[in-house]
């Protein structure tokens, strides 16, 4: 379990960890209820808990301003059910949105504001998924959507303003339902700035239109760019949740460790097969493992799912939340037998 924390404002002055209370889910997934030590860059503070009213945790004043400086960026995970470890990495940058400085990234955030030009934002927008990976068109012009991803049919318009974030006004959804009918588009996106609260986040959510913050798209260039994503975890992650909203703190490391990777893998299709069940949800593992004192982060246990939905096992269909079997596991343990015989026997040749 980790997630990424910007020590802005004043929580090295005071000697907090601090965030929105609105953010208190996204922090849950690292700090616990209880008491717990937590270990700064190797020094260890014990007898710590977090106040989730006002969502912070006390640190002390002494330990933060000797070991951080304001606007570090630090990683938070969780290395055991009471052992918090927090380390910094990069440098310290200059508020909380700035996650890098790859050329795309600041391209984005130049021509996201630029409303006189918005093909300039249409363009840069159809750039990032290039490099992400995706057989990007971008089309443009009058009654037409500003992107098609041609690989796996989504839709996306991107928007911009000078100032602020995107409203309801700004979004014609009758073309977007439009554009879904003309290409059989599998998903609609919008891209923006940000996104007001209210009409526009209801509308979206009931047309079945992804609101994806530019911020977000940032943070996926320079992960991938330290450490490349599988397109269908990238698939997954922006278009196929339950979320209308994605937002950087949606954006899960692209760094995968492998061990886990197998391990978790291999843990799924054992419960499957001794339970019957023909679906899980990554909800329900997350509490499998915690009940099994064993603490998988759901970044982790969503990556194995989505690497077994994906080519060239597809041994699960993703449905929002719901992973069901596509194939019978009997039919796929002879597969992979028959697999591992051909790498064995080709190996041989080498």
């Amino acid at each position: 379990m980790e997630i990424e924390h910007i020590l802005e404002g004043t929580q090295v002055q005071y000697g907090y960890f601090w965030w929105p209370r609105k953010e208190n889910d996204h922090y849950k997934q690292v700090f616990p209820d209880g008491e717990f030590t937590i270990d700064l860059e190797g020094e260890r503070i014990s007898g710590k808990k977090v106040d989730w009213s006002m969502g912070r945790v006390s640190i002390g004043k002494k330990p933060m301003q000797r070991i951080f400086q304001k606007n570090d960026r630090v990683k938070i995970s969780r290395q055991s059910k009471d052992l918090i470890i927090v380390r910094k990495f990069g440098s310290p940058i200059a508020g909380p949105k700035a996650v890098g400085d790859h050329v795309l990234s600041v391209k984005l955030r130049e021509t996201q504001r630029d409303s006189e030009n918005p093909s300039n934002f249409e363009k840069a927008v159809a750039e990032v998924f290039t490099f992400l990976g995706f057989k990007t068109k971008h089309i443009g012009g009058r009654d037409e959507p500003d992107i098609l991803l041609e690989d796996i049919k989504v839709i996306i318009d991107s928007k911009t303003t000078k100032e602020g974030v995107i409203s309801e006004r700004y979004i014609n959804f009758d073309a977007m339902e439009r554009y879904r009918d003309n290409y059989s588009a599998s998903f609609l996106a919008v891209v923006g700035p940000g996104f007001s609260d209210g009409n526009i986040r209801d509308t979206s959510d009931k047309k079945g239109i992804t609101l994806i913050e530019t911020e977000a798209l940032s943070k996926l260039i320079e992960n991938h760019a330290q450490y490349p994503y599988e397109l269908a975890l990238i698939s997954a992650v922006l278009f196929e949740s339950d979320k209308t909203v994605v937002t950087a703190n949606d954006i899960p490391s692209s760094l995968v460790n492998e061990d886990t990777l197998i391990q978790l893998a291999s843990d799924i299709l054992n419960i499957l097969k001794k339970s019957g069940k023909e679906s899980i949800t990554i909800s329900k593992l997350n509490t499998y493992y915690e009940l099994q004192g064993q603490y998988y982060s759901a970044d982790d246990i969503e990556k194995a799912l989505v690497f077994l939905s994906a080519q060239p096992f597809q041994i699960f269909q993703r449905e929002a939340e719901e992973f069901k079997l596509s194939v019978n596991l009997q039919t796929l343990t002879r597969k992979i037998g028959l697999l591992v015989e051909i790498y064995s026997r080709f190996t041989k040749t080498l």
